[in-house]
């Protein structure tokens, strides 16, 4: 209390501290204690009736059912004015305790206290005469209040979001805070701690617009609320309740929830260009056009996940359960906000794309007017793994097209399993799957003579199915009674260590020597027909490399090399780059790679499970991607082979047609392995 305050202030204030909350929920409180006073725009007491779909996240704040709200949703919705500045009012009047608001930084909290907490005090008598007396109890980032409450203005720091309790927390526009406070966590969880001491009586609200970029563009929602992977705002939401909004059809008279993003609209086109003074709203249930935007707007009602309305606007079910509750709202039906200025924003935007390549203006406005995520071109173009399947053909499984000239093999080393994959190649490199298949047995027997399972990083001798199962293979080609062996197999040689230089890459490397000893491998590429190969990313580096490890005269860490195994590093953004451009090809021929329908779905969900960042390929979900990653090895193959720089006027013996090739016609025996060890510089 002030130091010269006299009795009557003191009596006052001692009978704000000892009043009981009043039983008025936020929205209630605004229309009873807010007055508005913008400089320029409206003058006068709050009304829900406009914004009327934030009356139902306002009256979750102050819920016992409830510990957090979460709001993602667009400008112009009265976000902000509702679930902070009417919850401070609701705060201070009715129900007070500390709280405070965080802002995006120390300038945006300063903003937030000169432009619209102090207008908001002076211009709400109720509010205003509920401050404490004093120069003291009125600066930019403290407000004290007779009732002994405290109003503090922060930003996220970890000094900010740690220390003494505070039993409400108002995060706003959420998504442009750092993803991570200073090593201690996200923004949310960190106030969220501060309100745990207070019980069912504490609240951490969060709000704002959705701006962090989609983490998974191959996303496809389990239910119909699930929003896209994010952080930020919308990964808040899909921990919470999901509660989206639904309009009324004027046709159907059904309720139905519009898609988030421009799709959502018709718009038609005169001339070629759009005609904006006739769009309308597409009823995901009827498949109409919804014209009247004030009629929708009017009719939007809140529903949780799994919860369904009949057209006379009852709703059924208890919803999705969780102590957060969690609202999604599109522009659609953003009170302050047309229809027609949304989608004039857009194609402005759009322009500025088509012209330029700047994404910036089509992300604002996709995030700001239609409240929905953005998604980067680069990874919107990125194909699905149904497009790339309905290209699979039926063929006679297992067996050489007349088109192959010669076969490459591939195998990726996972935990308890060689996973393989046989690839033909043709005039042009035009290519085809020949097999796919795991090896999941080892030589070794247990004491009733029952194959062991597979454990490549553990014993040397599980590897001995390479031999006859790779190696050794052959298939036939259709038309003939001739089989085709395997010209090339390239071996992933990284791996998961079991103790310290003991795991997948020792056994490889010992496999090497083990398979040089029998005439399969050899230091000369042409003359080997194993070859170990290894995945990385350095900018700017060669497509494929051949290094030796330990040839610096010390022993290789993991697996004791001593400089005289090649282990091939592959660039593997540019060979996926490569890849990725073959596989877009649509017509047969040069670089195009057939699929047969045998495969099965498994497989070109791998094909497609990575995509392309700025920063190179990532795969976002952890899919299985092993069909992308073998492909990749074949295509380093080829390039170590010189198999990209045929002349296929006059190509090589082995790429030759079936009745000319060397290796169909001669195979790889036991004699010519041996004369190829022996053989100094004879290539195949």
């Amino acid at each position: 209390m002030d130091r010269f305050a006299d009795i009557e202030q003191i009596q006052r204030d001692n009978a704000e501290i000892l009043r009981p909350p009043r039983r008025l929920t936020v929205p209630e409180a605004a229309e009873q204690y807010v007055y508005l006073d913008t400089p320029g725009g409206y003058a006068g007491p709050w009304k829900n009736d406009l914004p009327h779909y934030m009356v139902l996240p306002a009256e979750c704040l102050t819920s016992r059912d409830y510990e957090a709200v979460v709001f993602s949703g667009p400008a112009q919705t009265a976000k902000t004015a509702m679930l902070v500045d009417n919850w401070l009012a609701h705060t201070i009047t009715c129900d007070p305790a500390d709280i405070m608001v965080v802002q995006t930084a120390q300038d945006t909290a300063r903003d937030y206290s000169k432009r619209r907490v102090d207008r908001f005090l002076s211009a709400s008598k109720d509010l205003k005469n509920k401050l404490r007396k004093g120069g003291s109890s009125d600066n930019t980032f403290d407000k004290f209040f007779r009732s002994g409450m405290i109003l503090s203005l922060g930003w996220p720091t970890k000094n900010q979001l740690a220390g003494k309790a505070i039993g409400k927390m108002a995060l706003t526009d959420y998504d442009r805070m750092p993803d991570d406070i200073d090593g201690e966590g996200a923004a949310f969880y960190l106030a969220k701690k501060r309100t745990t001491t207070f019980l069912s009586r504490g609240m951490t609200m969060a709000e704002g617009s959705p701006s962090k970029p989609i983490l998974d563009p191959k996303w496809e929602p389990k239910t119909p609320h699930e929003a896209p992977p994010t952080k930020g705002i919308l990964g808040l939401y899909n921990s919470g309740d999901r509660h989206r909004l639904y309009g009324k059809c004027e046709h159907c008279k059904e309720y139905y929830m519009p898609k988030p993003g421009i799709e959502a609209m018709h718009i038609p086109e005169i001339g070629g260009e759009p005609d904006l003074d006739n769009i309308g709203l597409i009823c995901t249930c009827c498949g109409s056009v919804n014209t009247d935007e004030r009629l929708f707007k009017k009719s939007v009602t809140w529903l949780k996940e799994h919860q369904t309305i009949n057209s006379d606007g009852i709703k059924s079910g208890d919803g999705r359960k969780s102590k957060i509750a969690s609202f999604l709202m599109v522009g659609w039906a953003a009170a302050f906000q047309s229809w027609s200025s949304i989608v004039r924003n857009y194609f402005h935007a759009k322009d500025i794309y088509d012209r330029t390549g700047d994404e910036e203006a089509l992300k604002n406005t996709t995030n700001l007017d239609q409240g929905a995520p953005y998604l980067d071109k680069t990874l919107s173009n990125t194909r699905s793994h149904a497009e790339i399947e309905s290209r699979a053909e039926p063929t006679e499984k297992r067996v050489v097209p007349d088109f192959v000239r010669f076969l490459l093999a591939t195998i990726d080393v996972q935990k308890g399993m060689f996973v393989v994959q046989v690839e033909g190649f043709g005039d042009q490199l035009e290519s085809y799957i020949i097999d796919r298949f795991n090896l999941k047995l080892s030589y070794r027997d247990d004491e009733s003579g029952n194959s062991q399972p597979l454990d490549p990083a553990a014993y040397l001798e599980d590897w001995d199915v390479i031999i006859k199962n790779v190696l050794e293979k052959k298939y036939p080609i259709v038309g003939t009674d001739k089989e085709m062996p395997i010209l090339k197999v390239a071996c992933d040689s990284a791996g998961r260590h079991i103790s310290k230089g003991v795991g997948v890459t020792e056994k490889a490397y010992n496999f090497w020597r083990k398979l040089a000893k029998l005439g399969y491998a050899h230091k000369n590429p042409m003359l080997s027909r194993f070859l170990l190969v290894k995945g990385g990313s350095t900018p700017n580096a060669k497509d494929v490399r051949e290094t030796f490890p330990g040839s610096d005269g010390r022993k290789d860490r993991k697996a004791s090399a001593r400089g005289e195994i090649p282990v091939y590093l592959l660039n593997t953004n540019t060979l996926k780059d490569n890849l990725s451009n073959d596989l877009d090809r649509a017509d047969a021929g040069p670089r195009y790679t057939h699929f047969p329908v045998w495969l099965g779905s498994f497989f070109f969900a791998e094909l497609t499970a990575e995509i392309r960042t700025p920063k190179g390929w990532v795969n976002p979900s952890n899919r299985r991607n092993e069909a992308f990653d073998l492909m990749v090895y074949a295509r380093a193959l080829l390039k170590i082979i010189g198999g990209d720089k045929i002349n296929w006027n006059n190509p090589p013996s082995w790429a030759k047609m079936t009745n000319d090739n060397a290796i169909i016609n001669s195979g790889f025996n036991k004699e010519s392995r041996q004369r190829r060890v022996r053989s100094k510089g004879v290539q195949l």
